[in-house]
């Protein structure tokens, strides 16, 4: 009991180093730290012990030195992925998708694709609320990455398990993501010009997901597109319309853009009706 109190006492005291930005005494304490303890049979303090690490991991973060960070963020996950406990588990959910950010910043986004791989492979049974929302953050990261490096058919697939897994969820954050993840796909199958999918995809937002506007108002607007691309101009004006009356009133500017972008995409199609 003494050495957990010694432990707790010490990992305080670099919290509040750290909060008063002293960032070298902090550092040099969680070393302190790790020099204690490391090798420690003790399992109440083994327990955490990836705090520390993840701890040392912010503080670079916060000094912009990505190259420790990234250190830091591999030793923890080398040490201690195969002996995660319940209590930990967050702790690890965070370094995964702190350290495909990091990645990114350094090594670029195919990289980072596989943290987000390897962290959903590794925790994605994990009943707990908290890392399941990095789980979904991390599913969606892997779609929008195979979107952006043109694996279209892949990031499909990739949107389709965010759907599949997350869309049966009560609770509102999963439900975005499943509203993101149908528009995106929306967009997908539009860049394959599969365009009847492309509307299923922008109908199931607008019909099921009245709650997140923004998306509702991508869907309206991009379904639009996709009419006006296959000459379909009295759906696509009833589309605009829809748009319009609902939306019209909401002061928002991202949702008033896109209200402005559907009436000038209708107007547009009737003055090149009107044209000679």
């Amino acid at each position: 009991m003494e050495n957990l109190n010694s432990f707790y006492s010490l990992m305080g005291e670099a919290s509040a180093l750290t909060k008063e930005r002293n960032y070298e005494e902090a550092l040099r304490l969680y070393d302190d730290i790790l020099d204690k303890y490391l090798d420690t049979e003790d399992e109440s303090i083994r327990e955490y012990l990836p705090y520390t690490f993840y701890n040392k991991a912010l503080i670079y973060a916060h000094k912009k030195e990505y190259n420790k960070e990234l250190e830091v963020y591999n030793e923890l996950l080398s040490r201690f992925i195969s002996n995660v406990s319940q209590n930990s588990e967050i702790i690890f959910a965070k370094a995964y998708m702190n350290k495909a950010i990091c990645t990114k910043e350094l090594e670029g986004t195919s990289k980072s694709l596989e943290v987000y791989k390897e962290f959903v492979q590794n925790f994605e049974n994990c009943l707990d609320e908290k890392v399941l929302e990095d789980i979904v953050q991390a599913k969606y990261n892997i779609a929008h990455i195979l979107g952006d490096t043109e694996q279209i058919e892949e990031s499909i697939k990739a949107y389709d398990e965010v759907i599949n897994n997350f869309e049966q969820s009560d609770e509102k954050l999963f439900l975005e993501f499943v509203a993101k993840s149908l528009v995106n796909k929306a967009n997908k199958y539009k860049e394959l010009f599969e365009f009847e999918k492309a509307i299923e995809s922008f109908d199931k937002v607008i019909n099921e997901f009245s709650t997140f506007e923004k998306q509702v108002v991508i869907a309206y607007h991009n379904k639009a597109a996709v009419l006006a691309e296959l000459q379909n101009e009295k759906e696509m004006k009833k589309v605009c319309d829809e748009l319009i009356e609902k939306f019209g009133n909401v002061h928002d500017e991202f949702i008033m853009n896109i209200v402005s972008s559907a009436q000038v995409l209708k107007d547009k199609d009737t003055f090149n009706k009107n044209c000679f």
